[in-house]
């Protein structure tokens, strides 16, 4: 794992990157989104490199945010926004390790604490929800439920025609709803 070489995205890495998301992440983000993970200084994208071969295997994107009513607080927050990692390289802590790059990438003061990290999981896809808890973070619970019921983000998700077609992408099970769970936490290296 520690052979894997972990850098920002550059312009010229956007084609293969949006390929690579294609593969993982049944959403449709516009250009746009990977326009703004280069230009905006509250945006970090990070990706890694297979050792042999150079090419990207993983990435993940964050923003960095001053106050979330979603989550209830005014202090400023980190936004993981997308987060994959190819089938053969995934539990070799690589996710982890992107994790943690990105959030220091986006929290630059040492002498303040680092600030709460938030995230959507699709509320099917459980492997994600599992990495999420192992990293410290939790569900959000729904407000005013008193047996402790995580929210529900709906209708986060929509997704491209193919992806409705298991035939053609293959086990898509992990997003088969289109609602989100918000998972909350604090998140050290």
């Amino acid at each position: 794992m520690s052979d894997f070489t972990i850098r920002p995205l550059a312009s010229a890495d956007i084609e293969q990157i949006k390929k690579l998301h294609a593969t993982l992440v049944p959403v449709n983000y516009p250009a746009s989104f990977f326009l703004h993970l280069l230009i905006q200084n509250s945006y970090s994208c990070l990706i890694a490199l297979e050792p042999s071969s150079g090419e990207p295997v993983a990435w993940v994107s964050a923003s960095l945010h001053k106050s979330s009513n979603l989550i209830g607080s005014l202090e400023p927050h980190i936004q993981l926004l997308t987060l994959g990692v190819l089938p053969e390289y995934q539990h070799r802590g690589l996710a982890k390790r992107l994790v943690w790059e990105v959030i220091a990438s986006l929290h630059k003061d040492p002498s303040t604490p680092v600030p709460t990290v938030y995230t959507h999981v699709c509320t099917s896809n459980t492997p994600a929800q599992a990495f999420y808890e192992s990293i410290g973070m939790k569900f959000l619970p729904a407000p005013n439920s008193p047996s402790g019921k995580p929210y529900v983000a709906k209708n986060v998700y929509t997704y491209p025609p193919l992806w409705a077609q298991k035939s053609v992408v293959g086990n898509n099970d992990l997003f088969e709803s289109k609602d989100a769970y918000v998972l909350v936490g604090k998140i050290t290296a």
